[in-house]
């Protein structure tokens, strides 16, 4: 039988005085470690007798930028191996020299690898580097050769105000990349306190020069924020070849906390309207959902919206839930707030995209209301497209008359056993003869910039010589997080098992078909982003995945949606061996039906609608077995 969850709103607890809360144990362990983890770290760290850390310091090793983590797919076999994952933020993804890319490189040959052994360098959504499998006696060593070239692991986990993701396109009309990089700076965690616990010598060093730093940053609490914050950029950029002025989404800015779009007047930036309250995660067994930020209003100057970005943090700070972590991020104080305003309860609007929206933006009038109680003003918002989820892959010109090359790089996994090739020494050579500037994309991507007319030759020579192909629009178009054996969250694979996948679907004859992408995470977390592809898989179990589709165009504001009908969900626990012949039935039938003006599966979706798709999905002799079993709407 399942279990069927309620939701019991208590708003009280949301505003009382922090010393008067009920703090969850990650609340108490910042508390009584500190939020970064002081001394009691340090000495768990040095302590090589051992290959982990105490479990009540694994919440202070977040804000440092990792994870302490163990391969979920041995544990079966009785072993847990204890590794930590590095992640090295770069705040709008970039730029990253040939220089430091090369030192990044070797720092991997030496520390990082994936599952195989191979030395590994991980691409995320969100433009930062992860280094896997770091053994315990190998972590300070690691730290500090990056602390010596500069490069720090801050913010790139935890409680704080994470990595601000930027447009990675080159524009002459706004530089997302410098905004990004204002923002990161002014919400970095305290240096000071990061060297102590990972390399306190430089601190009396005379390399170290990043303390005197005098610029004025945010005020964490001692207890960091209540939970991660997300930050993101839109960009604005000419298309050269064209002359047309676009907006660039690649970071899908709606899936973050606060959301940046730059308006502009006569190719200059006129003032910044910010959305909040995205987060796509979600927690099995809790009430939980992914949210798109809606629009909370409009800052006149960059100084305007930097005020009003400190306080946004602020209030999040003071008042996001320390008690319940499942409930405990932006869009959860915006939720709260206007299920009490509007009397509703969260399962009469779960379902529901346009109720769900209602109350998101009731919360969001209550926010703004609170930002002008401080003295900030901003004006009302307009109706805006952010703009397209560019990829950006190929070959680009630069408003500067140089050139940019996005590199597709399959998973955002770079390393020299790929079945694309030795990518790994592949990245290498090209830095080392083109000596391109670098940006991750927010597709585990990496652009290669301000890339000299006379060199163009030379990198599609690297290209050639590495048999570096032409891959189908679905295989580039697609994405997984790292999945089950590296990451402690995941429960299916998903890095594993998006090629089989895209490879039996190209040789159906997908490959190229117009419209379909597919994301895949290996658990409710979302980290691919998955829920804004048109087609989801969401790992549930070892093996299983529910099946989630978009209904509607994909680069607006819809989520995937639960196949619902009737009060009744479907393919919620699909078996890895049923996902591929089920995934074929869904693209056939739109391949077959499809109209000539739509463009992607998500529009036929929308066309033939979730009733007619279910029907379908029922009567079809290879499909119609997995839609004999159905769930409650809330279900464990």
């Amino acid at each position: 039988m399942s279990e069927v969850i309620t939701f019991n709103l208590d708003i009280g607890t949301l505003e009382i005085a922090l010393s008067e809360r009920n703090l969850c144990a990650d609340e108490l362990n910042k508390r009584d470690n500190t939020f970064l983890g002081g001394l009691k770290l340090k000495n768990e760290l040095e302590d090589l007798s051992k290959p982990d850390v105490d479990k009540d310091l694994h919440i202070n090793l977040k804000p440092n930028g990792m994870y302490i983590q163990f391969d979920r797919t041995l544990v079966k076999q009785g072993i847990k191996e204890w590794f930590f994952m590095v992640r090295i933020p770069f705040w709008g993804g970039g730029d990253i020299s040939p220089d430091d890319w090369l030192k990044l490189s070797n720092l991997a040959e030496k520390y990082s690898r994936d599952e195989d052994g191979f030395a590994s360098i991980r691409l995320t959504t969100r433009q930062t580097i992860q280094f896997h499998r770091i053994k315990k006696n190998d972590l300070l060593p690691l730290i500090r050769e990056l602390i010596e070239f500069g490069k720090t692991t801050l913010n790139a986990c935890g409680d704080n105000v994470r990595n601000t993701t930027a447009s990675p396109i080159k524009s002459d009309i706004f530089d997302a990349n410098a905004l990004a990089q204002k923002i990161g700076m002014y919400f970095q965690l305290p240096l000071e306190d990061h060297y102590k616990i990972f390399y306190p010598d430089y601190l009396s060093s005379e390399k170290n020069s990043s303390l005197n730093n005098t610029t004025v940053s945010f005020q964490y609490d001692v207890l960091g924020l209540p939970r991660k914050l997300k930050i993101g950029i839109g960009g604005y950029f000419i298309d050269q070849a064209t002359g047309e002025e676009l907006r660039c989404n690649a970071p899908d800015i709606l899936t973050n906390d606060i959301a940046i779009v730059p308006l502009i007047a006569e190719k200059k930036v006129s003032c910044y309207q910010v959305f909040i309250g995205g987060s796509l995660g979600q927690k099995n067994r809790k009430v939980t959902f992914p949210s798109l930020a809606g629009p909370l209003g409009i800052f006149e100057t960059e100084k305007d919206l930097m005020i009003g970005l400190d306080a946004i943090v602020k209030i999040q700070q003071q008042i996001g839930d320390r008690t319940n972590r499942h409930w405990s991020r932006l869009k959860n104080i915006l939720f709260k707030k206007g299920l009490d305003i509007t009397g509703k309860k969260i399962e009469d609007v779960l379902y529901d995209e346009v109720w769900f929206n209602k109350i998101r933006d009731c919360g969001i009038k209550w926010f703004g209301e609170e930002i002008k109680k401080l003295g900030i003003e901003f004006k009302d918002p307009i109706n805006i497209d952010p703009g397209k989820v560019y990829r950006h892959h190929g070959w680009i010109k630069q408003w500067d008359n140089k050139y940019s090359y996005g590199l597709w790089i399959e998973n955002g996994r770079i390393k020299n056993s790929s079945h694309i090739g030795k990518l790994k020494s592949l990245v290498d050579e090209i830095v080392t003869q083109v000596k391109p500037n670098i940006r991750i994309t927010p597709f585990q991507d990496l652009l290669l910039t301000d890339i000299s007319e006379s060199k163009i030759d030379i990198l599609n020579g690297l290209l050639s010589s590495h048999n570096y192909g032409t891959y189908s629009n679905l295989r580039t178009n697609s994405l997984a997080c790292v999945g089950l054996s590296t990451c402690p969250l995941a429960v299916a694979e998903s890095e594993k098992f998006l090629n089989p996948l895209i490879t039996e679907l190209e040789k159906t004859g997908f490959g190229n078909l117009e419209g379909i992408s597919i994301g895949i995470s290996g658990c409710e977390r979302h980290c691919s982003r998955n829920v804004r592809f048109d087609i989801s898989l969401e790992g549930k179990t070892d093996g299983a995945y529910q099946l989630k589709l978009l209904f509607g165009e994909s680069e607006k504001e819809h989520l995937s949606a639960d196949l619902i009908y009737e009060k009744k969900k479907y393919l919620r626990r699909i078996p890895q061996e049923h996902a591929i012949p089920l995934i074929k039935v869904i693209i056939e039938n739109y391949y077959i039906n499809k109209t000539s003006d739509e463009k992607s599966i998500s529009l036929f979706h929308q066309r033939i609608g979730m009733k007619n798709l279910i029907k379908f999905l029922k009567e079809n002799e290879i499909t119609k077995q997995l839609m004999n079993t159905t769930y409650e709407l809330y279900t464990a």
